[in-house]
């Protein structure tokens, strides 16, 4: 795969979930939709900022934007974290629906999914093309 190839892909793995966390958190936040599991206020909130953020980042990985990775790497690393605060609450059994840690898990993973994109190596760049 070029390396153009993918930032494309990053790119779209960056703002496809970043769209759908803000209109699915954006409609828990309004009143629109009511979930039938617990909501964390502060996880709600997180959910939206870091869609805003992780669409930002997109664009910038798509104009190939050094600060695009900085920033995807940001976001991987703070998704890590609350994947493991979440964790920790639930083993604590705090009030922590099990579908907020599967989210969690999946925006982590595509989070990492990205990074190694955007840090492989195509082979043109390792002359093996």
């Amino acid at each position: 795969m070029t390396q153009q190839n993918r930032h494309r892909l990053a790119a779209l793995l960056a703002i496809i979930p970043g769209l759908l966390s803000i209109k699915e958190g954006g409609s828990v936040l309004l009143g629109l939709s009511t979930p039938a599991y617990h909501v964390l206020p502060w996880l709600l909130t997180y959910n939206i900022v870091l869609g805003f953020v992780s669409v930002i980042s997109g664009i910038g990985i798509g104009m190939r934007r050094t600060w695009g990775f900085e920033l995807a790497v940001t976001i991987l690393s703070l998704h890590g974290l609350v994947l493991m605060v979440l964790i920790i609450l639930f083993a604590f059994k705090e009030a922590v629906a099990p579908i907020s840690i599967l989210a969690m898990l999946f925006r982590t993973t595509v989070w990492y999914v990205i990074v190694v994109l955007l840090k492989g190596k195509s082979k043109e760049q390792t002359g093996n093309a």
